[in-house]
């Protein structure tokens, strides 16, 4: 055997051997999930690394990195890193995101995991939050909530006022009877800056819910709120602000950020805002004396649930280790870390029957309120929701201004609604 006959011998079995060894080196690897998240700059890296302990004990041949970006630019970097094919594992969502990144392919559908779970598991996740997109589950829940009502205790006992509204009409009469421009007293503060869109989470769907009307028309793909429901929903609102004048000043330019400042400094009777809020007055005024209810009905209850989600992305290394993940932060365990360490509300059902989380008094409203009818997330069948909060806001402003009645403005949103869900 000639020398070249025989070194391309050695090398062909050196090559095989390496081969047949591959799968044994790689068997002993352990797998990673890299979680792209904006929780670590907000929880702190205690929690967060007790999570990754918690998990990792339990899945000891998965390796959880964590990859954090603040909430600024959070959308945008995603959108970024996926389009250069460096999108994470698993990738955390807003309710307003899920729609817009299915469509753009950046999302893995779960419903073939969900298929071999137990029923409790997803029957343990909240109505709202298994609404499909296009026929497929892309999300679960890693804390959630809903829009409920706060009242300020001191201002209600003041004015003689034992408790909260439960009716439209209590809420009219008892903000009429607690606003006193003079001393600078007003029921509430309207929300309708245009940025952020997301003020039309707090008051303008759940009102259209209330009145017994809808957002979307999932069946058909279309708006649902220009209906006699939504006029009366929106006319409720800006009677508020034009015919009782209960609300402060400066309605167009109040948004989320207002509206909570407004509220801590203790001359604001009631204002719609979620349980994420409770940590933001504790900063803004320790000091505020205020409780927790479920928003005034109108023709029934309603709410708008919102929360951060995870999904597992069409670019992870290892779809399977990055489903046991998900599964682990939406389970019973997981999620019950998650909720007792950073105090949201729950992702899950029977984590939020918990006795750790029915002592938390302010929390209760929001579970009696997610356990009404009509509680609903209307963002998660919305393609581009960010355009589409910002239609409805300006027609709302234009009601305001009077330059356009209820009906017309709804309709005109609704065109433009339709025109975005056609494509």
């Amino acid at each position: 055997m000639s020398r070249v006959v025989r070194t391309l011998a050695f090398l062909t079995l050196a090559v095989a051997v390496l081969v047949a060894l591959a799968p044994m080196a790689q068997a002993g690897q352990k797998a990673e999930v890299r979680w792209f998240q904006w929780k670590t700059t907000e929880v702190g890296e205690k929690l967060m690394n007790e999570l990754k302990a918690g998990f990792e004990k339990e899945h000891p041949d998965i390796t959880l990195t964590l990859v954090d970006n603040p909430f600024q630019g959070f959308h945008d970097k995603a959108i970024t890193l996926f389009q250069a094919q460096k999108l994470a594992d698993v990738l955390m969502v807003q309710v307003d995101w899920v729609a817009e990144y299915a469509d753009l392919g950046m999302l893995e559908p779960l419903d073939a995991w969900l298929a071999k779970e137990p029923k409790e598991f997803l029957g343990n996740i909240p109505e709202a939050f298994q609404q499909k997109w296009r026929g497929k589950q892309y999300y679960l829940p890693l804390h959630s909530g809903c829009v409920a009502l706060y009242w300020n205790t001191e201002i209600f006992k003041n004015a003689g006022i034992a408790g909260p509204p439960k009716t439209w009409d209590e809420y009219v009469e008892i903000a009429k009877k607690v606003t006193n421009p003079e001393k600078k007293i007003f029921a509430t503060t309207a929300t309708l800056q245009i940025e952020p869109p997301t003020n039309m989470t707090y008051d303008i769907y759940p009102l259209i819910l209330q009145a017994g009307g809808d957002i979307l028309d999932a069946k058909n793909n279309k708006a649902a709120f220009n209906t006699p429901a939504g006029v009366k929903a929106i006319e409720w609102y800006v009677d508020l602000i034009n015919k009782h004048k209960v609300v402060v000043p400066g309605v167009l330019s109040n948004g989320e950020k207002e509206k909570r400042a407004n509220f801590a400094t203790g001359n604001i009777a009631m204002m719609f805002e979620g349980p994420w809020g409770v940590a933001i007055q504790r900063n803004l005024n320790k000091d505020l004396k205020y409780d927790t209810a479920p928003l005034p009905k109108g023709m029934t209850s309603g709410t708008v649930v919102r929360g951060a989600l995870n999904t597992v992305t069409a670019q992870a290394q290892n779809k399977e280790a990055a489903w046991k993940f998900m599964r682990w932060i939406s389970g019973p365990v997981g999620n019950e870390m998650w909720a007792k360490g950073s105090g949201d509300f729950p992702g899950r059902n029977d984590v939020a029957e918990k006795p750790f989380f029915k002592e938390n008094k302010l929390a209760q409203a929001f579970v009696q309120q997610m356990k009404q009818p009509n509680a609903k997330s209307p963002f998660l069948g919305m393609p581009n929701a960010v355009q589409m909060n910002k239609i409805m806001t300006t027609e709302v402003q234009n009601v305001v201004q009077g330059k356009k009645n209820a009906k017309q403005a709804l309709d005109d949103a609704a065109a433009e609604w339709n025109k975005i869900l056609a494509k």
